[in-house]
């Protein structure tokens, strides 16, 4: 029977040996230790479900137990430790943990993942087993639910790029979250709750931020706007509601925290009764 490594094949029982079992195949003898047996007692001619993979010393050797993720099926998996040289260590299921490489983890490392964190990966095979972060193009498996705009949902950090962070759910539903949108400093594998608010043809998008920052953020937004239209507004905090309606749909008190943003990120001035853009 010929190998596939890094997935589980059928293979036959040859012989016992003092530590454990030799399995059959048309590319030679595979090691099957009595600590991965899952306590079976076997017999020579036993056919068996083994995965295959590479031992601490880079050997092939089988397992009888089940990875939680196989070359052909990805899957979510646990972060156990971390070697600042090396990569992140992840749990999959037997009794050898899976390796992402610091080649394929951001520059800064305090955006590895950390224990407990986790990251949907597939399972490479270059001389030995390593893991891959999975994208969304890679992604080939259906969504197991569909969310709507206001939505609570937990799911972790997949992708951190410039533009935003890429998140997904466990039931594979990716949400795009744009930088504006984060508060935090996030790091690969992190959980998180986030707020679905948009969605398109290209997937959701969603917010990581309290839905009272979010309209701070559209009110600022819409007063900057019209500076920089007119230079200036004849509105200060100390305007009435009916002058702040003249100008903007908002309430006195959300103007007043519009303002008040604008002014913290010195994006406005205050001048002779007078709202100002800063040049």
């Amino acid at each position: 029977m010929s190998l596939n490594i890094g997935s589980v094949n059928q293979l036959k029982v040859i012989r016992k040996t003092d530590i454990g079992y030799m399995l059959d195949s048309d590319e030679g003898e595979v090691f099957l230790h009595f600590n991965e047996t899952n306590h079976r007692e076997l017999k020579p001619n036993d056919l068996v479900e083994a995965f295959l993979y590479f031992d601490q010393k880079g050997r092939l050797a089988a397992t009888l137990k089940t990875p939680l993720i196989t070359k052909d099926s990805p899957g979510f998996l646990e972060a156990t430790d971390v070697h600042f040289g090396l990569g992140v260590f992840f749990h999959m299921g037997i009794n050898k943990d899976l390796l992402l490489s610091m080649d394929d983890l951001p520059l800064d490392d305090s955006k590895w993942p950390v224990k407990g964190d986790q990251l949907y990966l597939s399972l490479k095979v270059k001389g030995k087993l390593v893991a891959k972060i999975v994208s969304k193009e890679e992604l080939k498996e259906e969504p197991k639910s569909t969310l709507n705009p206001k939505d609570k949902v937990f799911a972790y950090v997949q992708k951190i790029g410039r533009e935003g962070i890429n998140l997904l759910t466990e039931d594979l539903n990716w949400i795009f979250v744009h930088q504006s949108m984060v508060r935090d400093d996030l790091r690969l594998g992190q959980k998180v709750e986030v707020t679905i608010t948009y969605q398109s043809e290209k997937g959701y998008t969603g917010s990581l931020i309290a839905q009272k920052e979010v309209l701070l953020f559209d009110d600022a937004n819409m007063v900057l706007s019209y500076l920089i239209r007119k230079g200036d507004l004849p509105l200060t905090s100390e305007s009435t509601p009916e002058e702040i309606k003249a100008f903007f749909p908002l309430s006195k008190k959300a103007f007043k925290r519009a303002i008040g943003h604008l002014y913290k990120e010195r994006k406005i001035d205050f001048v002779d009764g007078k709202t100002i853009l800063v040049k």
